[in-house]
């Protein structure tokens, strides 16, 4: 584990996601983080369910729930005047996976630089497939993104994630390239997911994503300078300028109709043992 504690906040800055849907996914966020996502990337962090972003505390980095982001993104990864990195979800019926997916890929690459050399996506085309080393923006969630690759913690559904393993350079027997064993293949991507890499000999970016089955490639341009922002924060707004015309990662807002957080049998049974009890002890 890593000598400091990274702290998370997670904030709703909307009525339709109300202060015990916050607090019920961040503690299933907690769960995640501790008992699968820590001992594998080896961090240690909390993550805090906070009222309003007035009480968060000035050490942790904000993931903020709201109606409109302001952007054609199911989420977005910032950093403050400060440097310090924030996250804002849209709040969709999906809004604690993509939660789930920022907190991870915060906490593995905090202020959105972090790169791995590897060899190109096996999937790649030419020109990609002719390079000889790529630099991959390690994006934890991405290759493996899509809602039928999560998994379940208290009840909550949350993020599948690749694996330091993934960018080995070549498959081996038993290796756990995604903590749900979904990715099966070093640099691979599944259905609905994407990578993002560069060619180191000329800092020329390109994305593989993988729709209906086909991968295809992305050609994201050469990085000349990023203006200040981050290349996670680079790469985010390539792709948003290449898919302007699509509705790219926008999903319907909530209403106040679907606004309820469904509860677990099992956590209702509990909660009732327990006030039975404690009526015994008046």
């Amino acid at each position: 584990m890593s000598a400091l504690t990274a702290n998370v906040a997670l904030i709703s800055d909307t009525p339709v996601v109300d202060f015990s849907q916050i607090s019920a996914v961040a503690a299933a966020l907690q769960k995640q983080v501790t008992r699968d996502f820590g001992p594998i990337w080896e961090v240690d962090a909390t993550v805090g369910a906070f009222d309003t972003l007035e009480s968060v505390p000035v050490d942790y980095w904000p993931v903020i729930v709201r109606d409109d982001i302001h952007q054609p993104g199911a989420a977005g990864f910032h950093t403050d005047d400060n440097g310090q990195p924030f996250s804002l979800v849209q709040a969709d019926d999906n809004w604690a996976l993509t939660a789930s997916h920022e907190v991870l890929e915060m906490l593995a690459d905090p202020f959105g630089g972090r790169t791995i050399a590897g060899s190109p996506p096996p999937e790649a085309p030419d020109p990609v497939s002719g390079f000889d080393r790529v630099v991959y923006l390690v994006e934890v969630c991405d290759p493996c993104e899509d809602a039928q690759f999560a998994y379940s913690a208290n009840g909550v559904t949350v993020s599948d994630f690749i694996t330091p393993d993934y960018y080995n350079p070549t498959v081996s027997q038993g290796i756990q390239y995604s903590f749900g064993g979904n990715i099966e293949a070093p640099h691979t991507v599944l259905e609905g997911g994407y990578v993002s890499f560069g060619n180191p000999v000329d800092n020329h970016w390109y994305q593989i994503i993988v729709r209906d089955g086909q991968p295809q490639l992305r050609d994201l341009g050469v990085i000349s300078s990023t203006d200040g922002k981050s290349l996670r924060e680079w790469v985010d707004q390539r792709v948003r300028e290449a898919r302007m015309n699509e509705y790219y990662r926008i999903k319907p807002a909530m209403t106040k109709a679907v606004k309820e957080w469904p509860l677990s049998k099992t956590s209702i049974a509990r909660a009732k043992t327990l006030r039975n009890y404690m009526k015994k002890l008046a």
